[in-house]
């Protein structure tokens, strides 16, 4: 069973593209899905439920325009919430979130504050990430923390990085397609399931979803041994 579901949401822009919409058209049905799909996972007793919403290449490569409507759907969080009251949905941020801009930075601290005492399932927004990033970050707290190298194991330097406080990702789906990774959160998909669909992630619906945790269901996971 799934317990840490991780999606990479893709080609968002190619899909308004293939239909000649405006790129305003892809924020408005990512957002769309985003709720959907966050419904249908907590349908299925998944706990974890982390989002790759905007990565450190995002943020400096795309369009000045386009950048501003992802914030602005950070900034709007609360009125997506609102529509999945009933999920009892607790809100995380992992990495570098205090490159947003000082509203977004701050409506974040807010929603994860006011969310904190929900329990059913926790959607983790991941923001400004880079794998380098992170695991810099958690050598420099290794560092500082004079912790003797000869003691270093697996288990201990995970307690350093961004996300050591949630359960390793048991499936990692992937929408539009590309067949890679894209340096994402290498130390905890050790074991991970990989799942990769040619469906964009506006169109990405609860019957993919249930290919995904078919699939799933039905691999083999011997953990090297």
């Amino acid at each position: 069973m799934i317990n840490h579901l991780w999606i990479i949401m893709d080609w968002n822009r190619r899909w308004a593209k293939k239909r000649f919409l405006p790129s305003i058209a892809w924020h408005i049905a990512w957002a769309k899905n985003v709720v959907n799909i966050t419904k249908k996972v907590s349908d299925k007793w998944i706990k974890y439920l982390t989002l790759w919403v905007l990565s450190t290449d995002n943020l400096k490569k795309r369009d000045e325009k386009e950048v501003k409507w992802i914030i602005k759907l950070i900034n709007n969080i609360d009125s997506y919430l609102n529509q999945m009251k009933e999920y009892d949905i607790k809100i995380e941020t992992i990495w570098d979130i205090s490159k947003l801009p000082i509203d977004s930075f701050n409506k974040l601290i807010e929603v994860k504050e006011s969310t904190k005492n929900n329990k059913w399932l926790t959607v983790i927004l991941a923001l400004i990430y880079w794998w380098q990033d992170e695991v810099i970050r958690a050598t420099k707290k290794i560092i500082k923390k004079w912790i003797n190298p000869d003691t270093l194991t697996k288990e201990k330097f995970r307690k350093y990085t961004d996300t050591w406080k949630f359960p390793i990702i048991d499936m990692i789906i992937r929408t539009g397609w590309d067949i890679r990774h894209s340096w994402f959160c290498l130390y905890d998909s050790e074991y991970s399931e990989y799942y990769f669909t040619e469906k964009k992630w506006p169109e990405f619906d609860n019957n993919e979803l249930e290919k995904a945790i078919e699939k799933f269901n039905t691999s083999k996971r011997n953990f090297w041994k």
